[in-house]
C-alpha cells in the first residue's frame, strides 16, 4: 500500500513524523475495515442489500478501529514487556497529540493512562437512546 508516501512538512521543511505516522494509521485502518465490510457483506450477506451496513455502524466501527489503534500504541510504549521493540511514548504522544477525548484535561505524558479515547464519539442508530 501506499499509506506512507505522503510526508507532511513542517515551515521549516522538516518532515511532522507524528502526522504522518497518524496519516499511515488511518488509511491502513480504513482500508482494513471498507475490506471486512466488503467482504462480510459478500460472503455472510450474499450482497443483499436490505442487509447492507447503515452509515452508523461504518462510522461506530471506524471508531471503534480508531480507539483500539490508540490503545494498542499505549500498549507497545512498555519497554519491560517489549525491550528493544517497545515503541517511545514520545512517537505515540506525537501520533495522537490534538485528537483524544478531553485532552486538556489530561497530563502531559497520558501513555500509561487507562480509558484515553480518540476524540470522535459513536453514534447511536435512531430510535435506540442508550
Amino acid at each position: 500500500m501506499g499509506c506512507n508516501l505522503a510526508k507532511f512538512k513542517n515551515d521549516k521543511n522538516k518532515i511532522m513524523t507524528g502526522k504522518n505516522r497518524l496519516l499511515m494509521i488511518i488509511l491502513s485502518e480504513s482500508a482494513h475495515l471498507l475490506w471486512k465490510t466488503r467482504c462480510k457483506q459478500a460472503i455472510k450477506f450474499e450482497n443483499n442489500i436490505e442487509k447492507h451496513h447503515s452509515s452508523t455502524e461504518i462510522y461506530n466501527r471506524w471508531i471503534h478501529a480508531m480507539n483500539m489503534r490508540l490503545k494498542f500504541d499505549k500498549l507497545l510504549t512498555n519497554s519491560k514487556r517489549y525491550g528493544k521493540k517497545a515503541i517511545q511514548a514520545e512517537k505515540v504522544l506525537k501520533t495522537w497529540s490534538g485528537l483524544l477525548l478531553n485532552e486538556d484535561g489530561l497530563p502531559d505524558n497520558w501513555v500509561h493512562l487507562s480509558g484515553v479515547l480518540v476524540s470522535m464519539v459513536p453514534c447511536h442508530p435512531l430510535g435506540r437512546k442508550k
